[in-house]
């Protein structure tokens, strides 16, 4: 499914990602989109199973850690990549508006993936997304994103359920690509 671009997402807690382009590569499309993130803020541990994800920062300081790793510091003019099936999580450690500049490849899912997110923590005004609306994002897009903070008991057993039920209750319409697009 393609959403609109350009498009601005707000999280609710700290974090808005404007998705600017989308290029056609011959091995790929890659979406290009800016972060702006507040003090303190940024995304948990999470892995993009199919996607290299790239960083430079142009404003702040992106301070990140993959598993086993140390943290590490970027500062402005700085970038880094996440190559794909890295899990990874970073935050704005300095006292001011982190702005980074970003790309994904191959774009996939990632934009709708975020939107659904997005839409479902600025409602709730959390970093986490509700029950029903997570349960969504586990089992539709398993094969290509995980969260690692959520135990692994919930992703198998809580979420399949929760997301059966909100099937049947017609939860998820909200989700076709009419209406998120608008």
């Amino acid at each position: 499914m393609q959403l609109r671009i350009p498009q601005t997402i707000n999280s609710g807690h700290g974090e808005i990602v404007r998705f600017k382009e989308c290029i056609h590569e011959p091995d790929g499309d890659r979406i290009l989109f800016e972060g702006y993130v507040q003090p303190g803020c940024g995304p948990i541990l999470h892995v993009h199973l199919h996607q290299a994800e790239g960083f430079e920062v142009k404003q702040g300081v992106m301070t990140y850690q993959t598993p086993g790793s140390d943290v590490q510091h970027l500062q402005v003019g700085e970038s880094t990549v996440f190559e794909k099936s890295v899990p990874h999580r970073f935050w704005n450690s300095s006292d001011e508006e982190l702005i980074l500049l970003s790309w994904a490849k191959p774009a996939g899912n990632l934009q709708r993936y975020m939107t659904i997110l997005f839409s479902s923590t600025s409602k709730r005004g959390s970093n986490t997304p509700g029950l029903f609306d997570a349960s969504y994002l586990t089992m539709q897009f398993r094969g290509e994103f995980d969260v690692l903070e959520v135990p692994h008991a919930m992703k198998q057993f809580v979420f399949p359920v929760v997301y059966w039920i909100g099937q049947v209750l017609g939860l998820y319409k909200k989700y076709e690509a009419e209406s998120l697009g608008k």
